[in-house]
Formats: C-alpha cells, structure tokens, sequence
C-alpha cells in the first residue's frame, strides 16, 4: 500500500488528525493504531501513564480507551509493574 492510499484509508477514521470513529474491521483498526502509535510515541521512550495519555489526547478525548487497545493489539507494551509504557 502507498502512502497516498494509507493516508485516504486513514482519513475514513481522522479528522482533523483526531479519530471520529474506531474501525469494526481488525485489520482497519490496526491499520489506525498503527500510524497513532508510530506518531506518539518514540522508539526508544519509556514512558509513565500520564505521559502516554498527555500524548494521545493529540488523537482522542479518550486516552485510557486509546491506549487499552494499543496495549490490547500489543502495539504498546507496560512493564510489569505497570509504571512504563514503551514499544515492542
């Protein structure tokens, strides 16, 4: 897939940079996770949970909601303790 078509089939979820709407389809929501995770968040950041919703809310009103399913796609992972949140 091109950047062009990534891009138009990202905009069915965006506005404005913003998600109106989380996707049905597994593959589209990852797809949507996938380019919010690659924008918030850094390759090598470990990061508290205040930090991780501080930059999230870039994407949602609803940053928990946000960051439980890129936990549950394991798009982000969480220490064990469950103080940092960093990249697979």
């Amino acid at each position: 897939m091109t950047s062009d078509q990534n891009q138009e089939r990202l905009s069915r979820w965006l506005v404005d940079g913003r998600i109106a709407v989380y996707p049905r389809r597994t593959a589209d929501r990852r797809a949507l996770l996938e380019h919010v995770v690659a924008e918030a968040i850094g390759k090598d950041e470990g990061l508290g949970e205040p930090e991780v919703n501080d930059r999230l809310r870039a994407f949602t009103d609803d940053p928990a909601t946000l960051r439980r399913y890129l936990v549950d796609h394991r798009l982000l992972l969480r220490s064990p303790d469950g103080a940092v949140y960093y990249l697979p």
